[in-house]
């Protein structure tokens, strides 16, 4: 008898998004010296999600796939809607064209949120101050010093909001079950996701120092930003453990604290008017750190459910938001690499903080210390030829794909060694002398072993060319 173990599933993705804007603006003059310019307005964005389909079972011929040729069909069906409402306005104050101070404010309603949490008002505040405008014989009347500088700073909030139904249990609905003798019947389950009732939205502010400059006939232009990000109820999914009776829920994990540069400079090395050849050359460099400062719990894994195989991406206070979770080689009061008996390296899934806090053991941190884009744009007459390239520096990723290449021998074609791994003999403090093979190494320790193996440097150096 041939059993075959196919499944067929089909379905369609339908999106429909209403998006409404409405505003007044003007500007006037209020003395010779002082303008203004406003707006304000409001507008409702509405996005509805449907999934529907078959999921078919028990497959009847071969090679036919089909639904009906399927014994068992089981409808998909899902929806998901959520409206969000805005209300803003915004005043803009210039003077002699060389001193700027925007006012501005926001307040977003939220549908798929409780009445007591569904809107949050956000204000920002920025000025600018315009030198080479304001103070005469700063700017070089020959073109050849600074031609352009500009200094800004600004102080601005934005919201963020869940998707989905976050705050109300949802049940599951299966039709045509088998019931035996009583025919099809309707099965209804909860779903594994737990409603959170006190989610809130999450608010997101920002503190930014910088300035715009250009020289030498505007052929080098200059610009440095410093910030300082605070983000406060960052919302997350996180799983829970399967005792509670539930797979994952949302949360807020408190307070994200953090600041970073962002440097950009450019260079015209070739520059002729009308359709001579031009070569710009632009660098931009970022680097940002964003810690967690305030949270309830002790760890929330909020990617990656079962961390100590796969890898997981946690909020710990204390640490870069992100960093990766999973078991790690099992190591002594003095750092030491622990071996087993067998060889081996032993694994923990536990380890104690400074504080005495108890999480599972940092084993990455996927942040880069910083990216750099390096961009060349070369154009004759109507002819345009480019590249760039791109450095991501620092950073880790957890895969598990080299480990299986390496663990099934598939990208590595010496497998007639032996290994001893470094570290000590748990059971007698002494350093590892025990000897053991290839498979043992690749196998039990590289892919099955401590996830802290498969973590890799996350640097990448990438080029791209365009016409």
């Amino acid at each position: 008898m041939l059993l075959y173990l196919v499944f067929l599933t089909t379905y369609d993705n339908n999106v429909t998004i209403f998006d409404n804007y409405l505003a007044f603006n003007g500007n006037y003059d209020i003395t010779e010296d002082i303008g203004i310019s406003f707006v304000a307005g409001g507008t409702s964005r509405s996005r509805n999600f449907e999934l529907q389909g078959v999921s078919s079972t028990g497959q009847i011929a071969f090679g036919v796939l089909k639904h009906f040729n399927f014994e068992n069909q089981t409808p998909i069906q899902f929806s998901q809607k959520r409206n969000i409402i805005g209300v803003f306005g915004e005043a803009a104050i210039d003077y002699k064209n060389y001193a700027y101070l925007t006012l501005s404010g926001r307040n977003d309603w939220v549908s798929n949120l409780p009445t007591e949490n569904n809107s949050l008002f956000y204000p920002s505040v920025s000025g600018s101050f315009i030198p080479t405008q304001a103070i005469e014989g700063l700017k070089s009347d020959s073109g050849k010093g600074l031609n352009y500088l500009k200094l800004r700073a600004g102080l601005g909030q934005s919201a963020g909001f869940p998707e989905g139904y976050p705050t109300i249990n949802t049940v599951n609905q299966s039709t045509q079950n088998n019931g035996g003798a009583f025919g099809p019947i309707t099965l209804n389950s909860i779903s594994g996701f737990r409603a959170n009732p006190d989610l809130k939205p999450e608010l997101l502010s920002e503190i930014e120092f910088g300035f715009d400059a250009r020289l030498f006939d505007n052929r080098i232009d200059v610009s440095f930003s410093y910030f300082n990000r605070t983000t406060k109820d960052l919302i997350v999914t996180k799983p829970l453990a399967p005792s509670s009776g539930y797979t994952s829920t949302q949360a807020n994990v408190g307070k994200v604290e953090g600041s970073g540069v962002e440097i950009d400079l450019g260079l015209d090395i070739i520059k002729n008017d009308g359709n001579g050849l031009n070569w710009n050359s632009r660098v931009n460099f970022t680097t940002n750190e964003q810690i967690v400062t305030e949270q309830d719990d002790d760890q929330i894994i909020y990617a990656g459910s079962t961390a100590a195989f796969l890898g997981g991406n946690a909020a710990i206070r204390g640490e870069q938001l992100g960093v990766i979770v999973g078991t790690r080689i099992k190591r002594d009061a003095n750092g030491n690499l622990l071996i087993g008996t067998n060889g081996s390296y032993l694994s923990e899934s536990n380890t104690i903080l400074a504080d005495g806090r108890s999480v599972t053991p940092i084993i990455g941190n996927p942040n880069p210390d910083y990216v750099m884009n390096f961009n060349n744009t070369l154009t004759y007459k109507n002819f345009t030829v480019g590249f760039q390239i791109n450095h991501t520096k620092g950073g880790d990723i957890a895969i598990t794909t080299i480990a299986t290449l390496l663990g099934r021998g598939l990208i590595n074609g010496d497998r007639n060694k032996t290994f001893i791994l470094p570290g000590i003999l748990e059971a007698t403090g002494e350093t590892n002398t025990l000897q053991i093979n290839n498979s043992q190494y690749y196998f039990s320790n590289l892919l099955f072993g401590p996830k802290e193996l498969t973590i890799y440097d996350a640097s990448v150096l990438r080029y791209k060319r365009y016409l």
